[in-house]
């Protein structure tokens, strides 16, 4: 036994002694880890808005192509491929595919570790955004199948009952690059009011940074790693400025649908890559052999600025990934037959920004809204514009544009059923003011117009207003009484925006329980099959303005 204990022993001192060799031989030269962080890619593997295959954009394809060459690149020594989260909701052929499409994509890429994202939880986010080992789950895909081991990292999430952190997401990972050991990190904010309350309800999230800081000194004292990264599906800057530089080398963002690269006044640099894949974000880590580490040469890239570089096309062969290109096609030869449907056509734009006041694609969709609730009651319609997607276009050179299935599974992606319910003319007053104040109560709608004051000046934060409705008129002429307490109005909304906290339906019962009502897009393609058969499927664009300021 005498013998076995110093045999051990010596063993152990051999073992650190090569351990540490490693590591010196390892930091003998300086390190360059090129880190690129892709996020919100909402389903974009592929932007097939145009309609036409000749001119779908491969946006991750081209992506690929160029992680690939930054790994083949003697400029570096590594690359680290992380993601930001929100991958999968808002294009068809993720929807349609149940994110599948993505899955395989990211193992193909080989990416390093992602965050999880807000909208990630839209459907089961154990079954299609993390797995019980913390990794993205496994894929079918045509000939395409796996079980990608890619770490989903978010440090704060907990089961809202047991109170214990929640298995399917991990708090960090260590990636072994150029023999060297990267710590990276995982954090979300609260996402209470971006996501169904139904899907959240099960988890809490403690977005205190204090936290986050304290962890990642843990990470840093027990794991020793050479370098520090964070992900969040957040803004990095805020997070940067909370961090101390000495702890952490490189902050990741994301869910603010921002362009940003730059270092924070704390020391710590940041980076975000955008969204829908229209690019990357990057940032070199320079590992010194004493153990110094620098963020540099912190940039975007955009693939988007010339979208024709972006077809597949003979001429483009060499600028995108092959692996990535032949999963984007399995991604569409899966759903092309009823993603093509035509169910209509446009002759103008219809945005999800205002003109003159209007929102023309959410005064289209709570149009739909309504010509599916009116029928049961209805007399108005509630929509977010942040469930809105994309915009209706016309190509340059064409006078018209035909709406198909897969248009309306673009615009409108995230299934919400439809909930119709009986609020009173206070409440209703209340419901326009939340959406002036917070889009995701309803900031469009259908069925009524109204007057409102404001507090403040152009300058001052839509959520930093108070906001007073001084008319309500509904479409038949009837004046709202606002202070009203007895005499009901039945108005169609969804179920993310009536249980965002808060809002006036959020103790009501609809008409048809939620288990039982349509979902959005799907309702919205049979309505316009119907409208196609009695017409000639022309689809008019609704200028009309809702809402007026009243400035005094």
């Amino acid at each position: 036994m005498k013998k076995q204990i110093i045999i051990a022993a010596v063993l152990a001192v051999l073992t650190a002694g090569c351990q540490t060799a490693e590591k010196t031989d390892a930091q003998k030269t300086e390190k360059r880890i090129f880190v690129a962080e892709t996020t919100d890619i909402h389903g974009y593997i592929t932007d097939t808005s145009s309609g036409n295959e000749d001119t779908f954009q491969y946006r991750l394809a081209r992506i690929s192509r160029l992680i690939n060459e930054a790994r083949e690149s003697t400029e570096y020594d590594d690359v680290l491929l992380l993601d930001g989260g929100d991958l999968y909701q808002g294009t068809p052929s993720s929807f349609m595919t149940g994110g599948a499409v993505i899955r395989a994509a990211l193992d193909e890429m080989k990416y390093d570790a992602v965050c999880l994202g807000n909208h990630e939880f839209d459907w089961d986010v154990t079954e299609y955004a993390a797995d019980q080992d913390g990794t993205v789950p496994p894929y079918v895909l045509g000939d395409y199948f796996g079980d990608p081991k890619i770490p989903v990292l978010a440090s704060n999430l907990y089961d809202a009952k047991s109170g214990k952190r929640a298995g399917f997401t991990q708090d960090y990972t260590i990636v072994a690059k150029a023999g060297l050991r990267i710590a990276v990190v995982g954090y979300i904010p609260d996402y209470s009011d971006t996501i169904m309350t139904s899907q959240i309800e099960p988890y809490t999230i403690d977005d205190d940074l204090a936290k986050l800081d304290a962890l990642v000194r843990r990470v840093n004292e027990t794991e020793e790693p050479d370098a520090t990264v964070i992900i969040v599906h957040d803004n990095p800057v805020a997070v940067a400025e909370a961090m101390d530089p000495s702890q952490v080398n490189l902050v990741a963002g994301g869910h603010t649908d921002d362009i940003l690269a730059d270092t924070a006044d704390s020391g710590v640099a940041y980076i975000q890559g955008f969204h829908y894949a229209n690019g990357f974000a990057s940032a070199v880590l320079v590992i010194s052999p004493d153990g110094t580490v620098t963020a540099e040469d912190l940039k975007y890239t955009s693939v988007t600025d010339d979208r024709e570089t972006l077809y597949d096309s003979e001429e483009n062969a060499a600028l995108l990934d092959p692996e990535i290109l032949a999963v984007s096609h399995a991604g569409w030869d899966a759903i092309q037959e009823e993603m093509s449907e035509v169910l209509g056509y446009i002759d103008e734009p219809m945005t999800r920004s205002y003109d003159q006041g209007a929102n023309s694609a959410g005064n289209l969709i709570t149009g739909l809204m309504l010509d599916y609730a009116r029928p049961l009651g209805a007399v108005a319609s509630f929509y977010n514009t942040g469930g809105i997607r994309t915009n209706f276009t016309i190509p340059k050179g064409q006078k018209t544009q035909q709406i198909t299935v897969g248009d309306i599974y673009t615009i409108t992606p995230f299934a919400n059923a439809l909930l119709i319910f009986d609020i009173n003319g206070q409440e209703l007053a209340k419901q326009l003011a939340d959406g002036l104040k917070k889009t995701n109560y309803g900031d469009q709608m259908c069925g009524l117009t109204f007057t409102y004051s404001a507090t403040g000046d152009e300058d001052t934060p839509r959520d930093e207003k108070e906001y007073t409705i001084l008319s309500i008129t509904m479409d038949d002429g009837t004046e709202v009484d606002m202070n009203d307490t007895e005499t009901m109005y039945r108005v169609c909304t969804t179920g993310f925006n009536a249980t965002i906290p808060g809002s006036v339906f959020e103790n009501k019962t609809p008409l048809i329980p939620e288990t039982d009502a349509p979902v959005d897009n799907e309702t919205y393609i049979e309505l316009l099959r119907e409208k196609k058969e009695t017409s000639d499927g022309y689809i008019p664009a609704d200028h009309s303005q809702r809402g007026v300021e009243i400035r005094s």
